[in-house]
């Protein structure tokens, strides 16, 4: 006995089973753009002289999106470019093992180290507080290139001679760090600035 199926049930089927693929294809692309997340990251990590303590927000990635000419430059996206919602926190991405927890931790936490440092400065002395941001990874379309915004902050705050009060100068930058997958390692190959300023 034949089974008929109607010009209509077939093309929802059609569609469905492109559904389906397109989702398998989204699930598995997902995995490997936070293996290759992690491979960005490290590199990162290894340019960076030294990580002290509670550099690192280990809870949330930065949303600063990538400036359109950048991503038309290396990413070809007509309009910039926001990296896709991160599969697993920074913390996650960045220290999969857990081999490194004391370089991270939350924004409040950063600002409470912060602010009991300051108020233990004597007369004369003064505090450095160093913080890092990433933004997860933003890839183009066939996944062999990637750019991260890697925000610099650092700040000093000095006590007055006579303890009166305290003085704050600083400066936040932040560069486009553009990254090409080349067989199976991910190498730097353009650093552009985004933003600076000085407070």
């Amino acid at each position: 006995m034949r089974t008929l199926i109607s010009s209509a049930s077939h093309t929802a089927i059609i569609a469905l089973t492109a559904l389906v693929s397109a989702a398998f294809a989204q699930a598995a692309g997902g995995r490997g753009s936070l293996v290759d997340a992690r491979a960005i990251v490290a590199a990162e990590l290894a340019g960076e002289k030294a990580l002290g303590p509670c550099r690192i927000d280990g809870e949330a990635w930065m949303t600063y999106p990538v400036p359109a000419d950048l991503a038309r430059k290396y990413l070809g996206r007509r309009t910039g470019a926001s990296p896709a919602p991160p599969p697993a926190s920074p913390r996650a991405t960045i220290d999969p093992r857990g081999a490194r927890p004391e370089i991270f931790c939350s924004n409040a936490e950063h600002r409470g180290r912060r602010d009991a440092a300051i108020t233990a400065l004597g007369p004369g002395e003064r505090t450095t507080q160093i913080s890092l941001g990433y933004t997860f990874p933003a890839f183009d379309a066939a996944g062999r290139t990637a750019i991260v915004i890697v925000e610099h902050d650092v700040g000093t705050w000095r006590r007055e001679d006579d303890g009166s009060r305290v003085r704050t100068s600083g400066e936040m930058f932040g560069a486009a760090h553009v990254y090409k997958k080349r067989g199976r390692r991910w190498t730097l190959v353009a650093d552009d600035e985004v933003y600076s300023g000085l407070y």
